[in-house]
């Protein structure tokens, strides 16, 4: 199993690098060439002899690899490489998962919260404030004015320098890009589409047949980072239009309580429940993620914190909860109550009894 995760780790890495300079391929990428050599050697079918055999039987669902076990740590219809994105959205995920967070794309976020979370700091309205404004669609794309007057409003330097790191320059190309309809990211025309990230997930959830153009003049123009996009905005669009609902139900909410601990606290009546949103493109992988947590870290969400999963996941698995649910191992189910989003009001009636 060690060396499966080993496998994947040592390929996804190595391709990330390689992406980014292909003159030279990485010594990740002939780790994990060597160690797929070695996990398919008794399957039936023949190992990759070089690199470019290698890459395409990545382009192949995972389940036509040979590598036994793998389903554990990446869903077996996924491939690695697609045509035109190269590392898929799956292998962002994986990266995500098992990457230390310093190293993933995301890893401002997480040095965001860790800086919130140190101990004689406690930043909470800090940091909420940090992630409502990162998961707002209106935020996705800024000038450097508006990124300047909302970090600036920060009094540590440290934040305010995190805050802008979270966006990268797109100035010189704004021509090639269309505002997402759905999270007001930037559309690229790959493939005969305009498409929204590697995921694409936005094609579900807005109407792309009226695309607009962004409209910044001659002005700096900034969008947030592809893997703050993907592990920041995205979720954080569904636990913002969570969080307006039950407000509007008569709930008290605070957003991501404890520093992040968990995404929501719900209030009725003097009783409490945590809200967790786990945005998975696939059930297998959200349930892979608890099968290899601890008990320890487990016990945080035994009858106090209720898993929820956006409503578009369906869209793209039917029954996704329920195939997640029977993926988990024993030591998971006892810890992990899971809802789909559109559960979330008749589940609180009966929490609030």
């Amino acid at each position: 199993m060690a060396k499966t995760h080993d496998t994947l780790l040592s390929l996804i890495t190595g391709i990330n690098k390689w992406q980014g300079n292909y003159g030279k391929i990485p010594d990740e990428l002939y780790k994990g060439m060597l160690l797929f050599i070695e996990q398919t050697a008794a399957s039936t079918d023949q190992p990759p002899v070089d690199l470019y055999h290698l890459l395409k039987i990545l382009h192949r669902p995972s389940k036509e690899w040979g590598i036994p076990d793998l389903q554990d740590y990446y869903p077996e219809d996924a491939p690695l490489l697609e045509e035109f994105i190269g590392l898929t959205p799956d292998a962002d995920e994986f990266l995500n998962r098992y990457v230390s967070p310093q190293d993933a794309e995301q890893q401002t976020m997480y040095e965001i919260l860790m800086y919130c979370r140190e101990e004689g700091r406690q930043l909470q309205q800090e940091y909420a404030l940090i992630r409502t404004f990162l998961s707002n669609p209106q935020n996705a794309v800024v000038t450097s004015f508006q990124l300047s007057e909302f970090a600036d409003t920060f009094l540590d330097i440290q934040l305010t320098n995190l805050i802008k790191q979270c966006y990268e320059e797109i100035t010189p190309i704004m021509a090639n890009f269309r505002k997402c309809p759905h999270c007001g990211w930037t559309l690229e025309y790959k493939n005969d589409r305009w498409r929204c990230n590697k995921e694409d997930i936005c094609h579900l959830l807005a109407d792309f047949e009226f695309i607009s153009s962004f409209d910044f003049g001659k002005e700096r123009v900034l969008r947030l980072v592809p893997g703050i996009q993907r592990f920041v905005l995205l979720p954080g669009i569904s636990e913002l239009r969570i969080a307006e609902r039950l407000i509007r139900k008569g709930y008290l909410v605070e957003l991501y309580p404890n520093v992040d601990e968990y995404d929501l606290l719900v209030s009725e009546d003097g009783k409490t429940i945590f809200l967790d949103v786990k945005d998975f493109r696939d059930p297998r992988t959200l349930a892979n993620f608890f099968n290899h947590q601890s008990p320890a870290y487990l016990e945080k969400y035994k009858n106090k914190c209720l898993i929820v999963v956006p409503n578009y996941r369906s869209q793209l698995f039917a029954s996704y909860r329920e195939r997640s649910m029977n993926l988990l191992n024993e030591t998971a189910r006892e810890y992990i109550e899971m809802i789909m989003e559109n559960e979330i009001e008749s589940t609180l009636k009966k929490v609030f009894l």
